[in-house]
């Protein structure tokens, strides 16, 4: 994502530091969002800073169906925040994980040359949609967004919870 390694709020323990839960939701959200958010393994693999939080992650998260989410996330690297979804007939890139710009789909049909554009809406950050969700549901006097109801919002942070654990991240004042 971005050198970060830097920022206070990310390298210190008691303020939750560390990558998964500054940049890593990203991509375990949109992995959860396409493949969805009950893998029945994981397997991952992590680099601690000094001070016991978590500098760099990749992580893969198996399904009952045999898909997988090969995940990555850090806070002392530069990278695209390129997501990449493949399958049997061809592939799809979207340029930025937390912000998404462009989808392209490049299947057999064109040689995996030539990709097929899907136009996104335009966006300033990206959460403007958080925003505008949030505001309908509160018109509607509803405490949640069907968008992203509280349940899957708390199984994403169940996933986070258990490879913090696995990887004996802790926080103090948990």
């Amino acid at each position: 994502f971005y050198v970060i390694d830097h920022v206070e709020r990310l390298i210190r323990p008691e303020l939750a530091g560390g990558a998964l839960l500054d940049v890593g939701v990203y991509p375990l959200n949109f992995a959860c969002m396409i493949l969805g958010s009950d893998p029945v393994r994981m397997e991952s693999s992590v680099q601690l800073t000094d001070a016991g939080v978590d500098y760099q992650e990749s992580f893969t998260l198996h399904y009952a169906n045999g898909q997988m989410a090969v995940l990555s996330a850090g806070m002392g690297s530069r990278c695209d925040r390129r997501c990449l979804i493949s399958g049997t007939k061809g592939y799809i890139v979207a340029d930025n994980v937390n912000n998404i710009h462009k989808i392209e789909l490049f299947t057999g049909e064109d040689d995996f040359v030539t990709p097929k554009d899907f136009p996104v809406p335009a966006q300033i950050t990206g959460y403007e949609y958080q925003v505008r969700s949030c505001l309908r549901a509160l018109s509607k006097g509803e405490i949640e967004c069907p968008e992203m109801p509280h349940a899957e919002t708390i199984r994403v942070m169940e996933i986070m919870d258990a490879l913090r654990a696995e990887w004996g991240v802790k926080y103090p004042f948990e």
